[in-house]
C-alpha cells in the first residue's frame, strides 16, 4: 500500500525537489504540496494523507504552530519534519509539538525515506545527527556535566525566562510574537519536563540554574 504524503514547506524549490524524489519510489506517493498553513490545512481535508512532510526552523512559530495544530486535530496523521537545525535545543522543540519524526536538511535521502516510512508505520524516527545531539545531552545531563537546563529547547528557556521574571502568558506572547496558545503548550512542557508545576517552583527553578539575575 502507498504511503499518502503532503509536503509543506515556505521554499518551493525545496518541496518540489523532494516530491521529484518521493514519485520514484514505488511506496510513496505524492498527494500535494504546500507553501503554506492555510493551504497545508485545505490539502490535509481534501487528500487525507498518511504522512505530512513540514520544513520548518525552530524560529519559525508559524511552522511550529502548524506542526502543533497537525498533531492535536489529527492525532492519526503523522507530521515529519525537516530543518536546518540540528542543535539538541531546536530539535527537542520541534519534537515537542507533536512530530513524529525529525530529519535535518543535511540528511540523506535514505534517512528522508526512512522517517516517513517510520512514521507512517506509527514509529518515532530521529535522523542520526540528531540522535547523537540527543544522547550526547542526556549522557551529559546524567553524569552531571552539562545543567539540567539542556533538558529544554531554546525557546523553552525564553518562556521560562519571562515566567520567573513574572510575565503573563498574554504578555510572553506579545514578548515573543507568538500565539498565547503556544506559550500554554510550552509552558504545559516545561513543567513536565522538570517535575515542577507552581509558578513560584519554577522561578526558583530558574534562579537556581542561572537563567534569570536576582
Amino acid at each position: 500500500m502507498c504511503i499518502r504524503v503532503l509536503l509543506s514547506s515556505k521554499h518551493q524549490v525545496i518541496s518540489e525537489g523532494i516530491a521529484a524524489i518521493l514519485r520514484t519510489h514505488p511506496d510513496m506517493n505524492v498527494v500535494g504540496v504546500s507553501n503554506n498553513g492555510q493551504q497545508t490545512h485545505a490539502l490535509c481535508n481534501t487528500e487525507d494523507p498518511d504522512v505530512v512532510l513540514i520544513g520548518t526552523q525552530a524560529n519559525d512559530a508559524q511552522g511550529l504552530q502548524l506542526m502543533q495544530q497537525m498533531a492535536h486535530e489529527q492525532p492519526s496523521r503523522c507530521v515529519v519534519a525537516f530543518s536546518s537545525d540540528s542543535d539538541r535545543h531546536s530539535v527537542m522543540e520541534i519534537l515537542n509539538t507533536g512530530a513524529k519524526a525529525y530529519v535535518s536538511t543535511t540528511s540523506s535521502i535514505d534517512e528522508l525515506m526512512s522517517a516517513v516510512r517510520a512514521a507512517a508505520s506509527g514509529r518515532e524516527y530521529l535522523c542520526q545527527s540528531a540522535a547523537s545531539e540527543m544522547i550526547d545531552c542526556f549522557r551529559k545531563v546524567r553524569t552531571g556535566d552539562g545543567p539540567a537546563k539542556n533538558l529544554l529547547g531554546g525557546r523553552e528557556e525564553q518562556v521560562l525566562r519571562l515566567i520567573a521574571d513574572g510575565y503573563s502568558s498574554k504578555e510572553i506572547a506579545r514578548n515573543l510574537s507568538i500565539a498565547p496558545s503556544t506559550v500554554e503548550v510550552h509552558r504545559r512542557n516545561i513543567m513536565r519536563k522538570i517535575g515542577m508545576h507552581k509558578v513560584a517552583d519554577l522561578t526558583r527553578y530558574a534562579i537556581r540554574h542561572h537563567m534569570v539575575s536576582v
